[in-house]
């Protein structure tokens, strides 16, 4: 498996026509149960293929900029938009461990106005059993790694735009499989015109 494998996502947009309030498309749902913090425990997959050893923020940022007044205009439906990326990259001294980085970015305005800007990049260390075939490693990693950290990012989303004044940004599940069948399209459709050029 390469370092730094990555796979990027489509920002979404959604209006809400409280002030002060901003979500995305689905409605609000349970935080996870396990606690969102470094795993002491390891957690290992139904078919035993791949192992989650911790989990935990890398860069946790959130910006305010308007603040007061943007909460004072209730007429305004605020306008938000989420991007997201996944990247891997080998654990330095440890044979077939990952580091597996979930990064989303929020930004929501009020017409011309920034109401809030977040920004979280999740990581977690995985690995992968010994006996499997090398060409399995990267789907596995980029589609089960994101898959695990992905309600532990969101609720970390959910917390830090509620303490920031709005409320709770709650994002939509994310099919990382056809994320990453879409990437994998992307790059073999890249390749290919780069072939044709030459």
């Amino acid at each position: 498996m390469s370092n730094n494998n990555a796979v990027g996502g489509k920002s979404a947009k959604k209006s809400n026509g409280a002030s002060g309030k901003a979500a995305k498309k689905t409605a609000t749902s349970e935080a996870p149960k396990q606690e969102a913090s470094n795993a002491s425990n390891t957690v290992t997959t139904p078919d035993q293929q791949i192992k989650f050893h911790s989990q935990y923020i890398k860069d946790l940022s959130f910006e305010n900029p308007n603040a007061p007044v943007i909460y004072q205009d209730a007429s305004a439906a605020p306008q938000v938009s989420v991007n997201f990326g996944i990247g891997s990259s080998p654990v330095p001294g440890k044979d077939r461990h990952f580091e597996v980085v979930l990064q989303i970015s929020a930004t929501a305005k009020q017409g011309d106005q920034t109401m809030f800007v977040a920004e979280l990049s999740y990581g977690g260390e995985v690995s992968v059993s010994p006996d499997m075939n090398p060409q399995s490693i990267q789907p596995v990693v980029m589609i089960e790694g994101p898959r695990f950290l992905f309600p532990f990012a969101r609720s970390l989303m959910s917390s830090i735009t509620r303490e920031g004044g709005f409320m709770p940004l709650n994002i939509q599940p994310i099919d990382f499989i056809r994320l990453y069948q879409m990437r994998m399209q992307q790059k073999s459709e890249a390749n290919a015109s780069q072939a044709s050029d030459k």
